[in-house]
């Protein structure tokens, strides 16, 4: 430990704040490169001693010798003994056509086999593929047909209707108003007025006013607004016209029989 306690900060990388902690000789790792042990420098060569040094290893027990070459000859003949019986399994396999080269000629043939399914259901994937396929087409090609079908009695209906349009326009042309005919249409259009400044009521009725009239004399007067509107109380009108009817009725009676009773006086 140093005389003086040097302090030095660990960061932390959790949140909690910064710890302070002492310094000491030991904890301070050293980085730079050691000092190599003491010895001759590696180009010298070896020294005779070394070089020349030869050892004489000691001789064995016969015994331990005897005992040894036993025991080899013994391994040795197990190991013969075991490939003889390794030997023989394979040819009774061999035999019974269970050897390897019956073992590759069976996975041949599986191969083979799964080869030949594995076609077989290709094909008939492909098979049910095209009826498939040709049914779609063929329901397309339907649906194409009955489009195209409906588009064309499409057109025959719009043609036939644009052809009775020009039928008709064309038999109404002959009353159309040309240079010829401008006089007479002229003559015919004041002899036949048509007025269409009128009113409807609830009933359905047309309310003329004026009532049209084959010459007109004098300016027409102008409706201008809601205002000038002559149905606007047309049935109470009426109402109060006849109520007006009534009482001058009644009041030229009154006034008649006063007549008649001042001439009995007279």
């Amino acid at each position: 430990m140093l005389s003086t306690c040097t302090w030095y900060t660990l960061a932390s990388s959790s949140s909690r704040p910064f710890v302070c902690a002492p310094l000491s000789a030991s904890s301070v790792r050293r980085m730079g490169r050691r000092t190599p042990k003491p010895g001759k420098p590696p180009i010298l060569p070896p020294s005779k001693k070394v070089l020349y040094n030869v050892v004489h290893v000691p001789w064995m027990k016969p015994e331990d010798v005897k005992e040894l070459l036993w025991r080899r000859h013994v391994y040795n003949n197990a190991l013969i003994s075991l490939r003889n019986v390794f030997k023989q399994e394979l040819q009774r396999k061999e035999a019974a056509g269970l050897g390897v080269a019956a073992l590759r000629r069976q996975e041949e043939e599986e191969l083979d086999r799964l080869i030949a399914e594995n076609e077989q259901r290709n094909q008939e994937a492909a098979r049910l593929r095209k009826e498939k396929e040709e049914e779609e087409m063929k329901a397309a090609e339907e649906a194409i047909l009955k489009e195209i079908e409906a588009e064309l009695l499409k057109r025959e209906e719009n043609v036939q209707k644009r052809t009775a349009e020009v039928l008709d326009m064309i038999e109404r042309s002959k009353n159309f108003v040309t240079a010829e005919n401008l006089d007479e249409k002229l003559k015919e259009a004041l002899e036949n007025p048509v007025v269409y400044d009128y009113a409807i009521d609830l009933q359905g009725h047309k309310i003329h006013l004026p009532k049209p009239n084959k010459y007109l004399e004098g300016t027409p007067t102008r409706q201008k607004g809601r205002q000038f509107d002559v149905t606007l109380g047309v049935q109470h009108k009426e109402a109060q016209a006849a109520k007006v009817v009534e009482v001058l009725t009644k009041r030229i009676g009154d006034t008649e029989r006063e007549n008649v009773t001042d001439e009995h006086y007279v």
